[in-house]
């Protein structure tokens, strides 16, 4: 099963905020000083290559492949999800949409606890 393109974006976008989220959280928490733009730096360089792969992942399985060179996607095709359904790429899919949702909801707590707001 291959999300579709756009989906694939926006899957992969989730996930790459969720990563930054969860990392910005605990920065925040435990980390005082000048090491934060450093640790954020490598962490987007990490959390993007990531994100890339997961939108790879998200496009591509044992029928379909998809590269820069090679696309699946017929012209005028539209779908949302293409082939045999994937319970284990609907899960990932779901995780990631509920942790960021509770990664967004731990920060801004944390904020407004701190009077950070």
């Amino acid at each position: 099963m291959i999300f579709n393109k756009y989906l694939s974006i926006f899957f992969s976008a989730c996930l790459f905020m969720m990563l930054m989220f969860l990392t910005s959280t605990v920065v925040v928490m435990f980390f005082k000083g000048g090491a934060i733009p450093f640790i954020g730096m490598f962490f987007v360089v990490v959390y993007y290559l990531t994100a890339r792969a997961f939108y790879s992942y998200l496009r591509n399985d044992d029928f379909y492949k998809n590269n820069r060179n090679h696309s699946s996607d017929m012209e005028g095709e539209s779908y949302v999800t293409k082939g045999k359904s994937d319970t284990k790429k609907l899960f990932l899919v779901i995780w990631v949409l509920v942790i960021l949702l509770l990664a967004v909801i731990s920060l801004a707590l944390y904020s407004i606890n701190s009077g950070l707001v």
